[in-house]
């Protein structure tokens, strides 16, 4: 009889370091073709717009319903097409109703699927997700977020986006479930002090589905967003703005402007206040116990769910001097200004070519006149 085919689906958690997976796999596809893998999505945008679909969330990134309706559908076209396993990556995923995700397996039926779930420290994710939230256009501090995100009764909108896709075990049983054996759900724990935590990530999602990540190198271009200076004058901005871009338009912006030239690990300090230690503590203590008990396919030592001790002195998210925040404007207006110079000039030329192309039109409909 011959062997069932395997389908591998990463689904986050968001922000643990597994961003760039569906990039990568698009870059590798055909070295992973040639290692008995196929990525059936054509790039990281048309998987984006899979997640969203099944997520029923397009609105929120500023798409129509007409731009996303389908995408996971022709992905699993292309799945079914072969001898091949599969693999597919989309952080966003993570968040799935059991629904959404019984729709999504549905495009997978005859498959063995695979769940991959990289988690991370709670405190860390707090910091991705809040700074996340001010490249999206939002202008609230840290210690706000923080009050919204972890009050019990989770009342705020940004407190149940934000554990729909954070809520570790969770997630896993969710998941779990719908696979309906343990030992399909590979938890990858990230390292906090790996020395290249996305390598790292890379070298499980190798170890789980069976290629070896080290002959595929990662591509040096990996951005992780605006730097703690980056994201205090980003909330200042977003206040100016207010409300008169898109989503869509807001995000682009922002990474062309305030993430352009900055390091891949330059995000927000990972200095948390010490008044938070005690919750973090607990929660990662609970979800080290949750994996335990599930019988999951564990990469990695789960003591990384654990948040660091504070260090006293480190700045706090929302403590960035002046000169900083001073410096990062100065540096992104200037890069906006080069772009406008930039944009101007290409107008023009645009408008002398249409100029030309309008002045010979009229010259051939009066030949062609004359001719009549």
């Amino acid at each position: 009889m011959a062997r069932k085919r395997k389908a591998y689906l990463h689904i986050g958690l968001p922000r643990t370091g597994g961003a760039f997976l569906d990039s990568a796999l698009a870059q590798h596809a055909d070295a992973l073709d040639a290692a008995g893998v196929c990525h059936p999505a054509i790039s990281a945008e048309e998987m984006f717009r899979a997640a969203i679909e099944i997520r029923r969330d397009h609105r929120a990134w500023g798409y129509e319903r007409r731009e996303v309706e389908g995408a996971w559908a022709a992905i699993c076209r292309r799945a079914h097409k072969g001898r091949r396993d599969v693999i597919f990556s989309q952080e966003l995923l993570a968040a799935c109703t059991p629904a959404q995700i019984d729709l999504l397996l549905d495009g997978l039926a005859g498959f063995e699927v695979h769940v991959v779930v990289t988690a991370r420290d709670l405190g860390s994710q707090l910091l991705a997700a809040w700074a996340a939230s001010v490249e999206a256009g939002r202008s609230v501090s840290f210690a706000r977020f923080c009050k919204r995100v972890l009050d019990p009764e989770r009342e705020h909108e940004q407190a149940q986006r934000f554990w729909a896709g954070q809520e570790l075990g969770a997630v896993l049983e969710r998941w779990a479930a719908a696979v309906r054996k343990p030992h399909r759900v590979h938890v990858v724990a990230v390292q906090p002090d790996a020395a290249d935590r996305y390598d790292a990530v890379w070298s499980a999602i190798g170890a789980v589905v069976g290629f070896d990540a080290r002959l595929l190198p990662l591509s040096g271009d990996r951005r992780a967003g605006p730097d703690a200076a980056g994201i205090a004058v980003l909330r200042n901005v977003n206040r100016a703005v207010d409300g008169r871009l898109a989503a869509r338009t807001h995000r682009a912006v922002v990474r062309r402007y305030l993430s352009e030239g900055a390091p891949a690990d330059a995000t927000v300090a990972p200095a948390l206040p010490a008044d938070l230690y005690d919750d973090l503590l607990e929660v990662g203590e609970r979800w080290r116990k949750q994996i335990a008990d599930g019988g999951y396919d564990v990469h990695g030592d789960t003591g990384a769910l654990l948040p660091a001790h504070p260090e006293p002195g480190v700045p706090l998210p929302d403590e960035v001097p002046a000169e900083e925040r001073l410096t990062t404007a100065t540096d992104a207006l200037a890069n906006v200004l080069v772009e406008v110079a930039r944009l101007r000039e290409h107008n023009q030329v645009l408008e002398e070519r249409n100029a030309e192309l309008e002045r010979k039109k009229r010259k051939l409909k009066r030949r062609l006149a004359e001719a009549g």
